[in-house]
């Protein structure tokens, strides 16, 4: 009796005690039992079995909830509240975690102890308990309509951002005259594109067009007679080796071949190129997987999707003391104006006009014709920044589950769909790849990719590494 009249103002307004008279205060007090906490100690654990209602009397509490494994701060709940489900009577499983802030005093009542009370009692506190969940549920409601707001503001504002980037750009004379100024990709790219899209394109017309370039045809014989394809003769057809390579391994090539001959041989130009060429490997991949798209068009579209900012390194060096500057320029718009102006397929560039929306919005926010091919390259992009040892909470996913469906893929995380997919894709045809992507695959940290090689491979991986690593992946 006299911890109630010491305490009686704390526990008669607690929300989940009100108007209960004070014989019914001192029923419950006299039933429930006094807990007093210190800072950091854990009330209630996320998944255990709980039954019961914790009225706060002094103190601060905090709740916590996990998503994707991560502990999250949901609410702080203080002096005059209460924490339970609302059905505490059942035997459930705690859906929070609740931490002390504060020295905290805590009244407990379980469901055995609730039996206890008279039945005017018991509906007084069940009526009290509806009306504190009812307006949580409303503070929540009215919460979320304000988030959505905010992110409707920011959305946009990022959308105005990128898409006054591109009209801004696109009518800069200084913009436009720098990319005048940048050497055009070979003539043959374009034919050979067109010519490896097309199903009916004979081998004939694509070994003409190669040998127009003989640093071309040079990397095609160098790289069907190296010693990963263990070639008994040595191959001098370009003809022959084109078929023995595929025709997107070749256009890799030739892609390859004509940005390296538009820009300097540094190891910035080095580092980013080789960066395209894998995720351009692993697009290619994804594409065949989720038949969402043509694989050699997203073949393409991996392997030029940082052209923009080739471009921005190109300018760096050029102009020094103008980084600062240079730096805030968007390599998006960059990269597809420069592509418009060498002539690149429009579904090309305008995929990679939308390449940083991801990050920022749902694939309802792409136009139709280009979702696919942005779905394909973000994926893409996820995926060679996992495997190069990236935290997965760490990447900017927030609507990856979105992009997910639209490529049919049913995995429930990223790491998932790379060890499943990704890689059992990849490692059936990691002989045919050109060394940067063999040593990326092989270096990343799921070694699993090594399993069932053989040893012969193996050495020759190895060998490779010896020759290579100080040139590759620094």
């Amino acid at each position: 009796m006299a911890f109630l009249i010491e305490k009686k103002n704390d526990i008669s307004t607690n929300r989940f005690l009100k108007d209960l008279t004070d014989t019914e205060l001192f029923e419950v007090c006299n039933i429930g039992r006094i807990k007093h906490f210190n800072t950091g100690d854990i009330i209630i654990k996320e998944g255990d079995a709980d039954k019961s209602l914790c009225f706060i009397l002094q103190g601060s509490i905090k709740v916590t909830r996990k998503f994707d494994g991560q502990e999250r701060d949901i609410v702080t709940i203080f002096k005059g509240d209460g924490l339970g489900d609302i059905d505490f009577t059942k035997s459930t499983v705690r859906t929070i975690s609740a931490v002390v802030l504060q020295p905290s005093t805590i009244m407990v009542l379980d469901s055995l102890d609730m039996q206890k009370l008279k039945p005017g009692t018991q509906i007084c506190i069940y009526k009290n308990i509806n009306k504190a969940f009812s307006e949580r549920m409303d503070h929540f409601i009215s919460q979320q309509a304000k988030l959505a707001d905010q992110n409707n503001s920011f959305k946009v504002k990022i959308k105005k951002f990128l898409h006054s980037n591109k009209s801004s750009y696109a009518q800069s004379e200084i913009i436009q005259d720098i990319l005048k100024n940048i050497p055009r990709l070979p003539m043959y790219t374009n034919k050979l594109f067109t010519l490896l899209h097309d199903e009916k394109a004979q081998i004939k017309e694509i070994v003409d067009q190669a040998k127009l370039d003989p640093s071309l045809v040079g990397a095609i014989l160098k790289t069907i007679n190296s010693a990963f394809y263990s070639v008994k003769n040595k191959i001098s057809d370009v003809q022959h080796a084109i078929m023995l390579l595929g025709f997107n391994q070749v256009y890799q090539l030739v892609l390859d071949n004509g940005i390296k001959s538009t820009m300097p041989n540094t190891p910035q130009f080095q580092e980013l190129q080789c960066h395209s060429v894998i995720t351009s490997t692993i697009a290619f991949e994804i594409a065949k997987l989720s038949e969402a798209s043509n694989a050699v068009i997203m073949s393409t579209i991996g392997l030029l999707h940082d052209i923009g900012k080739s471009v921005i390194l190109l300018l760096k060096l050029q102009h020094q003391k103008l980084n600062l500057l240079i730096d805030s320029l968007d390599p998006a718009a960059i990269g597809s104006l420069l592509l418009k102006e060498w002539n690149v397929p429009d579904i090309v560039c305008k995929s990679l006009e939308y390449q940083s929306f991801p990050e920022f919005f749902p694939p309802s926010e792409i136009p139709a014709e280009y979702t696919n091919n942005v779905a394909i390259l973000y994926i893409a992009h996820l995926c060679y920044e996992y495997m190069n040892g990236e935290k997965e909470k760490e990447l900017p996913m927030a609507f990856l589950e979105e992009y997910f469906r639209v490529l049919k893929f049913t995995e429930g995380s990223l790491s998932e769909l790379i060890k499943k997919q990704i890689i059992p894709a990849l490692h059936k045809k990691i002989k045919t790849y050109p060394d940067d992507v063999r040593l990326f695959i092989m270096k990343n940290k799921d070694s699993s990719m090594s399993e069932g090689l053989g040893d012969d491979y193996k050495t020759k991986i190895d060998d490779v590494f010896k020759l290579k690593e100080k040139d590759v992946l620094k």
